[in-house]
């Protein structure tokens, strides 16, 4: 049952976590954030964080289990449950990459200097 939990869960992580980023690259801030959007993408940044790392241990240890387990048909329950938590993993990975720094929150273009390529003074000739 618990594994079944388990499963679950990450499925929702693995759908929910590149909805929440399109938003947050979009401006949005939960509203029950008390507090900046620069706090806000550093806190979001460091649950990404943890999501990568815990990924990467439920999912190898996953393998583990399924090596040692004698039961007909855990194995496969396992490597399916591990499967899932890698996939988690990468998609934090991937989806930390895509969050803006939050140096470069109040740009709306994405830069900090507030030009679209970077420069302060524009695009060189």
């Amino acid at each position: 049952m618990i594994e079944l939990i388990s499963i679950i869960c990450s499925l929702a992580v693995c759908i929910m976590t590149p909805i929440e980023v399109n938003k947050i690259r979009n401006g949005w801030v939960r509203k029950k954030f008390a507090g900046e959007r620069a706090k806000f993408l550093t806190a979001y940044r460091a649950q990404l964080k943890l999501l990568t790392g815990l990924g990467l241990v439920f999912g190898l240890l996953g393998f583990v289990l399924a090596s040692l387990e004698t039961e007909p048909g855990e194995p496969i329950v396992k490597i399916v449950a591990a499967v899932i938590w890698l996939a988690v993993s990468g998609i934090c990975f991937f989806s930390l990459r895509r969050l803006p720094d939050a140096a470069e929150v109040g740009s709306a273009t994405g830069s900090p200097t507030g030009s679209p390529t970077g420069s302060p003074t524009g695009p060189s000739a």
